[in-house]
């Protein structure tokens, strides 16, 4: 049995489900998810129950070994990763730790009756060979609501494009990867598909739409999206990976909606600058530099 350890928000969700999808299937082991938070973990909702994921079972904590639970202490958990202690023994379970951000080559020879997987996973390198599988299942467990179903059929009647600015809850982050991109990056990203692509239309998303307006206005070709739903996170995904192209921001969750892209000619747009594991962006995406 293959465990994976689920933590933070909805973008890396999905990477670790999708990793854990893929090491389960070259594996031929059935897999379970553990999103029992540790005392210093930051409170986010578990969202894979929204979506049309294989059916899999969440574990709670007192069904795996303490030993586990020890190694999931974040303190404990950082010294190991330093460490470079990537595969430890729990009695007969392996607790195998991503301890870099580089893709490891290791990932899927592991071989362990019980097996709990602990890290973000946050490259297609992974999972790249099952891509059509998971496209059918990130997609929403639930009917679209009407603000959804509008906003989709005006997306579908043009040359969209969809742009992620991601500002609120990283102006108090001191996270390296959670860097506040500025006017420059979006004027430059939206330069560049203007030149490539006829008569888009741009279609902003953000958790601070004032400071977008205030930068780029209410022009003809920009349209201001807010669908007020249950599910507006994974709403606001599927909206973006409906568009045309996408402009992303230095977020896994926009991340996921250039890559879940079924357009043949999408443009996908991201700032140069790290903001992942190394090899992140995969080959034919556009990178914009920025200051």
């Amino acid at each position: 049995m293959i465990t994976m350890r689920i933590k933070g928000g909805l973008g890396n969700q999905l990477f670790q489900y999708a990793a854990a999808y893929a090491l389960s299937r070259r594996l031929e082991q059935p897999f379970q998810l553990d999103f029992a938070l540790t005392k210093h973990m930051t409170q986010t909702p578990y969202r894979l129950d929204q979506l049309r994921v294989r059916e899999t079972r969440l574990v709670s904590g007192g069904e795996l070994p303490k030993q586990i639970s020890r190694y999931k202490n974040a303190y404990i958990n950082k010294a190991l990763r330093m460490l470079g202690l990537r595969r430890l023994r729990c009695g007969n379970w392996v607790y195998w730790l991503e301890t870099s951000d580089a893709f490891q080559k290791d990932f899927f020879t592991i071989q362990a009756e019980n097996l709990y997987v602990d890290g973000y996973f946050q490259s297609e390198a992974y999972f790249q060979t099952y891509r059509q599988a998971l496209l059918k299942q990130f997609t929403p467990a639930y009917p679209p609501d009407k603000d959804f179903a509008e906003a989709l059929r005006e997306i579908r009647r043009c040359n969209s494009v969809a742009i992620h600015v991601r500002r609120g809850d990283f102006h108090k982050s001191s996270h390296p990867f959670h860097y506040l991109l500025d006017v420059e990056y979006y004027r430059k990203a939206m330069a560049y598909v203007q030149a490539r692509a006829e008569e888009p239309v741009f279609f902003w998303f953000s958790n601070d739409v004032n400071w977008v307006r205030e930068h780029f206005g209410d022009a003809e070709n920009m349209r201001y999206v807010s669908v007020k739903s249950a599910h507006g996170d994974i709403d606001d995904m599927m909206l973006m990976k409906n568009c045309s192209h996408i402009i992303t921001a230095n977020s896994t969750f926009s991340w996921w909606a250039a890559w879940l892209n079924e357009h043949e000619n999408a443009m996908r747009i991201v700032p140069e600058k790290p903001y992942g594991m190394a090899g992140m962006i995969p080959k034919g995406w556009t990178k914009i530099a920025i200051v």
